[in-house]
């Protein structure tokens, strides 16, 4: 019985196209899932009223929240500063909606990347606007070319990755700008950069994790980053197969 996943996408045009707009994810997401023994499903992003997004998440054994553009700053009560990138504030209302939906339904929720950001935001936390001009000291985070392979090392405190990895220090690629600030209530942190960026949060049930490297990237050669997938995979089937009998 393989668990449905769903990966939230964004949209984009293409080159010489202005008209129509195109649901994307990567590549790198879905087919971790199937790896894993799951069924990935494509969320589009819907923007058109009354969307059925209810229906969409009740369909659903679990979740994950892809990476992309920075969340609105004034989600987190903050106005934007002169480092914040590009944001798509429809991307941040569909999926604030249907993080709600999934935290109300109880359905497991794997962020990467700006998925982890808009995670936290969505339970109330806050995030750095910009690691290079917030952080003294700060490490490369957005590393410059070979983005699937590592940068640097985290360390991970126990919970869900460090598990899944069998680890407490393990060395991530990193392609972001922005990080979690305070974190939301309900949730720890379970890994930091040695700058203190941190990198891993998760619920204290365990149901809701965040990682703020691309393991998706990886996975396709990295056979042990891909165990978050696995695990993460698993723990759906067993929610699933607790929820049936």
């Amino acid at each position: 019985m393989r668990p449905i996943i769903g990966v939230a996408c964004t949209k984009m045009y293409f080159p010489k196209n202005d008209l129509d707009q195109f649901f994307y994810v990567g590549s790198g997401y879905v087919n971790g899932i199937a790896r894993s023994g799951g069924t990935p499903l494509i969320l589009p992003l819907l923007t058109i009223q009354d969307a059925p997004f209810r229906e969409m998440i009740e369909s659903l054994d679990g979740l994950i929240l892809s990476g992309g553009e920075d969340p609105a700053p004034h989600l987190y009560g903050e106005d934007p500063l002169q480092g914040l990138g590009d944001i798509n504030y429809e991307r941040d209302i569909t999926e604030l909606e249907i993080i709600k939906i999934a935290l109300e339904l109880k359905k497991p929720i794997l962020g990467i990347c700006r998925g982890m950001q808009i995670l936290n935001v969505a339970c109330g936390g806050t995030l750095i606007q910009d690691i290079p001009s917030q952080v003294p000291g700060a490490l490369q985070h957005a590393q410059r070319g070979s983005r699937q392979y590592g940068a640097h090392k985290i360390t991970l405190q126990p919970g869900f990755v460090a598990d899944a990895l069998g680890k407490t220090e393990v060395l991530v690629n990193t392609s972001h700008h922005q990080a979690v600030k305070d974190i939301a209530p309900g949730f720890k942190v379970t890994g930091c950069a040695a700058d203190g960026v941190i990198e891993a949060m998760e619920s204290l049930d365990g149901l809701h994790v965040g990682v703020q490297w691309h393991p998706e990237r990886m996975w396709a050669h990295d056979d042990d980053m891909l165990k978050i997938a696995e695990a993460f995979v698993a723990r759906v089937k067993q929610l699933k197969l607790q929820a049936t009998k």
